[in-house]
């Protein structure tokens, strides 16, 4: 199992299928990469192109890229684009100023240069997002033909690793033989946002709650969930079924409340902010809101094994409010029903605060994250989440994504190392040290998220006869190829052997590491630390967190056995020791 990697949450097939049938790609597959779309970005005027200037916008995670990286176990997300990320709705302080500058085809630019897709596929989109007839969308045909994309995927090869193969894998059995084949990239279907199975009769019925929906648009969501979701359940005997639903995304799906994701840029003088991706998009119906009756029931649905094979819930992007709701239907299930279910969390960061009730009662502005090293807004695990996922023997994956898991002093300290990078002269070994000096905060960062997770298990959970080890719940979530802002150091998942390398220097070197108190970053004592990894050494640990946790939690809930029948516990815990193919 040395150096393979997995990635809990990850994007390898969203540009291949978005440019399918284009004819500049015609002899393209999910092996390739797919360049930024050039001619849009340079089209777009300077503010639009400001407001996206951090996105990566080329391939992150093509299947050439993850033969490189040896990151042979990608979970593929699947994600039929959200109607409300084209049907823009620029927000305050600066909705006239984008009005004015998303005139023409503008609009279509900045779809195609934040999305990577082709300007005609962004064309096609915007038409059905702003035809007159108010016409909705029916998300599960798209979730199919993406699905059916990478189902006809697995007979394409990679023209740079030929002797390559790519498969999709349905249990963890399947999973491991495929792997010890060697030469195989063995993914796991999963899917991002719930909405993924609702018809939306009306592009109207977004901005409304479940409840004020008309008795036709009600009926034709309800039935078009219930219908769906067994479908994908049952068919084939749910072969194809993803393993999680991401239950909520970046808007209102009309089943539970979504958390902010998208934030303002950097102040400008005065108290002003540059305009950035929060003001773009409307997240405000739905937001922050808790299940709806029809979530409920689709809930109960997904995990329901008498209707199929069980589908898991993915916890990112859910409010407080929903995170809250669903623990308890959780616990209740553990408890009450001898029904383990394991809380999966596919592409976290965490934000410090102790209980979800202190981050429910922070506003999400810049000024929550002034001066902060970690971000603490409610879409990062607080304290409480941290701990309902180990009751549960759930996951958590670590995102790598610079929008999401900093704080502004962290972007404050990165973004002056990096104008001091871009100034030295490339070759010198000023350069070389500041570019190491920029890994180093980044570094510092992914391990503190990771220490934060161990040492709060650790204090809040009674141990056998020793400390509660919270490792195993650790993976990767990189989010790339999700319309991320990465890591600099690390922008793409050929980095992602580089990461595990600085990763082990950088904690056998003794350097900084921090945990959250209520918010606030501490650092952590070098004799805490020792006992913070029971024992194991860097390496042993990169080792868990790239691969062998996932594969763990593989081996007790990715099987017939739990997924397949009616009544049943999980497997036994194994340490799945087999010997896997490099």
């Amino acid at each position: 199992m040395k150096n393979l990697i997995s990635d809990l949450h990850i994007h390898c097939g969203l540009k291949g299928y978005a440019s399918e049938g284009h004819p500049d790609y015609k002899d393209h597959t999910i092996w390739d990469f797919y360049p930024a779309q050039e001619a849009a970005l340079k089209k777009l005027n300077p503010v639009l192109r400001m407001a996206i200037k951090e996105l990566a916008k080329s391939s992150q995670a093509n299947l050439d890229a993850c033969a490189a990286a040896n990151l042979r176990a990608p979970f593929l997300a699947i994600y039929p684009v959200e109607r409300q990320m084209f049907a823009l709705e620029p927000q305050k302080p600066f909705k006239t100023l984008f009005d004015i500058l998303l005139g023409g085809k503008q609009h279509a630019y900045l779809g195609a240069a934040v999305s990577g897709f082709p300007i005609e596929k962004v064309e096609a989109i915007l038409a059905e997002v702003a035809n007159d007839k108010d016409e909705g969308v029916n998300y599960y045909h798209q979730f199919r033909m993406e699905r059916d994309y990478l189902l006809r995927q697995t007979e394409t090869r990679s023209k740079h690793f030929p002797d390559f193969q790519f498969t999709i894998a349905s249990h963890h059995n399947e999973f491991r033989e495929l792997l010890e084949a060697g030469k195989t990239i063995s993914g796991v279907f999963t899917v991002e946002g719930a909405h993924s199975f609702g018809h939306y009769l009306h592009n109207s019925t977004f901005k409304k709650t479940f409840d004020g929906l008309s008795p036709k648009e009600r009926q034709v969501l309800e039935n078009s969930f219930r219908r769906n979701i067994t479908e994908v359940k049952t068919e084939d005997d749910g072969r194809h079924a993803p393993f999680f639903v991401t239950f909520c995304h970046h808007f209102n799906n009309l089943l539970a409340g979504h958390a902010r994701s998208f934030s303002a840029k950097s102040d400008l003088a005065l108290g002003l902010h540059k305009p950035g991706m929060r003001h773009l998009f409307n997240q405000e119906p739905g937001l922050n809101h808790g299940f709806s009756s029809l979530g409920r029931e689709v809930l109960e649905l997904f995990l329901d094994r008498k209707a199929g094979r069980r589908i898991l819930i993915d916890t990112k992007h859910m409010s407080v409010a929903a995170r809250k709701e669903f623990y308890a239907v959780i616990r209740r299930k553990r408890k009450e029903e001898n029904d383990p279910i394991p809380i999966i969390h596919s592409h976290a960061a965490i934000n410090g605060w102790f209980t979800l009730d202190q981050a429910k009662g922070k506003a999400e502005t810049k000024d929550l994250d002034k001066g902060h090293f970690f971000s603490r807004w409610q879409i990062n695990l607080t304290n409480e989440d941290i701990l309902e996922m180990y009751d549960s023997d759930g996951i958590i994956g670590v995102v790598l994504h610079e929008g999401r898991m900093p704080g502004e002093g962290f972007k404050k300290a990165a973004g002056k190392l990096k104008k001091k990078v871009d100034k030295a002269r490339a070759g010198s070994p000023r350069r070389a040290r500041l570019e190491q000096e920029l890994k180093d905060l980044y570094l510092k960062l992914i391990w503190s998220n990771i220490f934060h997770i161990v040492k709060v298990v650790r204090e809040n959970r009674p141990g056998n006869h020793r400390p509660a080890n919270g490792w195993k719940m650790i993976a990767l979530g990189s989010d790339y190829d999700g319309l991320v802002d990465p890591m600099d150091s690390f922008p793409e998942v050929t980095n992602f052997q580089d990461l595990k390398s600085e990763m082990i220097a950088y904690l056998e070197g003794g350097k900084e590491i921090c945990f959250a108190q209520n918010g606030v970053a501490v650092a952590l004592p070098s004799a805490e630390v020792s006992e913070l990894m029971f024992g194991q050494t860097a390496e042993e640990i990169l080792d868990g967190i790239l691969f062998g946790n996932t594969d763990r939690f593989l081996s007790k809930y990715f099987t017939e056995a739990y997924l397949g029948m009616e009544t049943g516990e999980a497997e036994e815990d194994s340490e799945s020791d087999i010997a896997v193919a490099a």
